[in-house]
């Protein structure tokens, strides 16, 4: 009896520390993450990396372990208890991974509910079921410690105040920062949802669905191949500063593949560059289509900003299409908060409207579903 004890005390032990194995079922601590700059996933380790702080010293390493391995979690602030059964969002953006892997309900809190665009999450934020924790400048801290949940996944911005990640853990709660935003790649972005299956207990299904996802992507893609380049105009200036996206960011990579490329792009470059209202206006002359115009819905909303926009071509011809075809009555986009997860959906819409007869050949009577074209 005594040498059954022992033998279940260490299996027990064996399996709170991983060791060669893991939660996942994985045997090995190879990398599974492939795309991904700010995320490593090694067996059980995961590994998250910043860019408001120095990326590899400032890195912060998650340790999954079993949930009942409770010595362990009370010890190790960076111990993980999985599979996770409820959580709070400090990003609408973490709802469609937890719901596509159909955890919707460990759902209990949320940052800005008012901003969650996807029905099931606001309905049940509606009835109560979901509480609106405050926003990351201003935390309720007294809600989220009443909610006492596994973990607060939460993001940091730089040049912002991220000192709420450090006052949650020193009240004892467990906290993930996911950089999912940072990533300039759109499988980079896509590949989180291996992070939420790690989190979740379901691996393996969203290793299928990354693929699965990644196919999608790839033979939209292929339609545009072979497409000449539309030259296209990026948002509207602010303050004076037209900010453009470089042309190693996400937003270049899909334009890029959608057959056109961004006029003011930087080589090389993943951030925003700055550029004078005067550089972007003689440039918006070779302009065919104007893209993420801010909040605007019309074509006077635009004028509004600057009369002389009336002048840029891609405005005469009515080519003006904003990614706001499906917002909150807070200003919440789905854009942002699901797209990175549908990016075959973003890129039919890019290639209606930059190359309408590629996407009536290939998607023939396919309506827009995050862009919509401004009319007067």
């Amino acid at each position: 009896m005594k040498r059954s004890w022992i033998i279940l005390f260490i299996l027990a032990l064996a399996s709170c520390r991983g060791g060669e194995g893991n939660v996942n079922g994985e045997a090995a601590a190879e990398n599974a993450v492939a795309f991904a700059d700010f995320l490593a996933i090694q067996g059980d380790s995961v590994r998250s990396f910043s860019s408001w702080q120095d990326r590899e010293s400032q890195s912060e390493t998650y340790r999954l372990v079993p949930r009942d391995c409770t010595g362990i979690l009370a010890s190790d602030p960076m111990a993980i208890g999985v599979p996770l059964r409820s959580v709070i969002c400090m990003s609408t953006t973490y709802l469609p991974h937890i719901k596509l892997l159909g955890e919707e309900d460990i759902v209990k809190g949320v940052s800005g509910t008012r901003f969650i665009y996807d029905s099931l999450y606001s309905a049940r934020a509606a009835e109560g079921l979901i509480a609106d924790v405050g926003a990351e400048t201003s935390p309720d801290y007294e809600k989220i410690l009443l909610l006492d949940c596994d973990v607060v996944l939460a993001y940091g911005i730089s040049g912002s105040d991220n000192s709420y990640i450090d006052k949650l853990r020193t009240l004892g709660r467990k906290v993930i920062v996911i950089n999912d935003y940072l990533e300039p790649t759109v499988m980079g972005k896509l590949e989180y949802i291996k992070l939420f299956g790690s989190l979740l207990g379901k691996r393996e299904m969203a290793d299928s669905i990354f693929l699965a996802k990644k196919g999608e992507y790839e033979a939209v893609k292929s339609c545009c191949l072979d497409a000449p380049k539309t030259e296209v105009l990026v948002n509207l200036p602010f303050k004076g500063i037209w900010y453009v996206p470089g042309k190693a960011s996400y937003m270049a990579e899909l334009v890029r593949d959608a057959g056109g490329e961004i006029l003011g792009a930087e080589d090389g470059e993943n951030l925003s560059s700055q550029k004078s209202f005067e550089q972007m206006y003689s440039l918006a002359k070779d302009a065919c289509v104007w893209i993420h115009l801010n909040q605007a819905l019309h074509r006077s909303d635009v004028l509004s900003e600057n009369a002389m926009f009336r002048k840029i071509p891609a405005f005469r011809e009515g080519n003006l299409y904003n990614n706001n075809r499906r917002v909150t009555a807070a200003g919440g986009s789905d854009y942002w908060e699901s797209g990175a997860l549908y990016p075959d959906e973003i890129l039919k819409d890019l290639i209606t409207v930059l190359h309408p007869e590629i996407a009536e050949k290939h998607f023939p009577g396919r309506e827009l579903v995050y862009y919509l074209r401004l009319d007067d």
